[in-house]
């Protein structure tokens, strides 16, 4: 991101009475309409607008090979894989190559922490909402402060 989304993280970050309503919103929209999981670094725009984390193994880089022939998940039968669900809906928006994309492996420091002021502060990498994806350096490494 820039240095002014990276001040307004930063600022947002000290003031609690600032970040705390951010975050209820975030997380709120996110767990209703995405049943976010709080990892805090979103990667829903490359995965087809479906939570990875949702996987009960939570793997952010495809299935964990034990998916079942009918697509449905090892460890809850019950349930559909979700790397199968996310390869779906990539084929049907037309983005399977965005899942050919390495996610970096969760860092759990950002868990229940808002992905927007992590997005905003450099910590994960930006929405990519176009068709292609695009290449991003990540500006920093720090956790947000604990609350």
């Amino acid at each position: 991101m820039s240095k002014l989304s990276e001040a307004i993280a930063n600022i947002c970050e000290k003031r609690q009475w600032l970040y705390k309503p951010i975050l209820l919103m975030e997380s709120g929209a996110k767990k209703l309409i995405f049943r976010c999981q709080d990892c805090g670094q979103c990667v829903l725009s490359q995965n087809a607008f479906t939570c990875c984390m949702r996987c009960p193994k939570q793997i952010r880089n495809g299935p964990c090979g034990g998916t079942r022939p009918n697509g449905r998940c090892e460890v809850y039968p019950n349930r559909a894989c979700i790397w199968w669900l996310i390869h779906r809906r990539a084929k049907r928006l037309g983005v399977v190559h965005k899942l050919k994309k390495y996610h970096i492996p969760a860092d759990r420091r950002l868990q229940y922490t808002s992905a927007w002021m992590n997005m905003f502060a450099g910590r994960i990498l930006p929405l990519q909402l176009g068709k292609k994806p695009k290449e991003v350096t990540l500006t920093k490494k720090d956790p947000p402060p604990l609350r």
